[in-house]
């Protein structure tokens, strides 16, 4: 699948237990992002690894994916964190990747309390976006996307975790992580 536009990146810290991958987001400021591919563990004799973007604090050797950086690319720079995938996959065939909102976690919306100004009640509007994100770009080109990837959609409950093949459009299901 052709992406339209997305940054040059580079290469960093291969070993079993994944991979990183550089690039700079250039708006408002030029801020250093980086895709990281972190093992997190066996399913069926298969590697599982596990996806996350955003900013990289070079300082602490961090990556914050809790922060949106506002440098008015968001389409370029998932388009970057989107054309990794096919290079994860010849460096490590035969693996699993899962991907999850920073945002999903239960405890989220007290974190966003202290410095959201949606001003929530109940329900905080900004809890499981990215999921929802990610859900959406999936849905939009699921044709496409199936002839090169399967996908599954999973719940994590108090327990088990529930993984089931990804339906077209149910958006409500793979939305929420609680």
């Amino acid at each position: 699948m052709a992406l339209l536009s997305s940054y040059e990146y580079k290469e960093s810290d291969k070993s079993e237990k994944g991979i990183k991958y550089f690039f700079i987001s250039k708006g408002k400021k030029d801020v250093v992002k980086a895709v990281h591919y972190m093992y997190n563990s066996n399913i069926y004799q298969q590697k599982i690894y596990n996806l996350g973007f955003g900013d990289y604090q070079l300082d602490i050797d961090e990556i914050d994916d809790k922060v949106n950086t506002n440098n008015v690319d968001i389409y370029k720079v998932f388009n970057t964190v989107l054309s990794t995938v096919p290079i994860f996959f010849k460096a490590f065939p035969g693996s699993i990747i899962i991907v999850q909102g920073s945002d999903s976690n239960p405890d989220f919306h007290k974190t966003c309390k202290s410095t959201c100004r949606k001003r929530c009640e109940d329900i905080c509007k900004n809890q499981n976006r990215r999921i929802k994100s990610y859900t959406r770009y999936v849905n939009k080109n699921y044709d496409e996307l199936t002839k090169d990837y399967a996908f599954f959609g999973g719940v994590k409950t108090i327990k088990s975790v529930i993984i089931e093949d990804f339906i077209k459009e149910n958006t409500i299901r793979y939305g929420t992580f609680n």
